[in-house]
């Protein structure tokens, strides 16, 4: 029987420092059959410059040092893999883009950007 989710059997990496995945984020993704792979800036770097890095969309952390998010940008452009960053928690007076955390609104609109009708390359 097919999955009805539209990430199932999808690799997402997510990228960013230390703490911004926390365990409920990643049961709520791998609950939606998705494969997580969670990578830090510097891991990320180094598997990308020599290409073992495969998925097919990626969610980057918006607190990243602006010269990694240009080099991450570019590699996954260049690669048309969809990406979308996001922060890691709910300010008070976000107006827009992506927080990612467990809860399903949340989780559908970065799914709906990487994968629904339309999607693109987001940034």
């Amino acid at each position: 029987m097919k999955s009805l989710s539209p990430i199932a059997g999808k690799t997402i990496v997510i990228i960013g420092e230390p703490g911004f995945v926390s365990d409920g984020v990643k049961k709520a993704w791998a609950a939606r059959q998705a494969v997580v792979v969670t990578s830090s800036v510097n891991m990320f770097t180094m598997r990308s410059s020599n290409e073992t890095l495969a998925c097919d969309a990626a969610i980057v952390d918006v607190t990243i040092p602006d010269e990694a998010m240009l080099i991450m940008n570019e590699w996954l452009e260049t690669r048309r893999i969809p990406f979308v960053f996001a922060q890691g928690h709910r300010a008070e007076a976000l107006s827009a883009g992506f927080v990612l955390s467990n809860r399903a609104a949340d989780i559908n609109a970065i799914v709906e950007a990487l994968f629904g009708p339309g999607a693109g390359y987001h940034h």
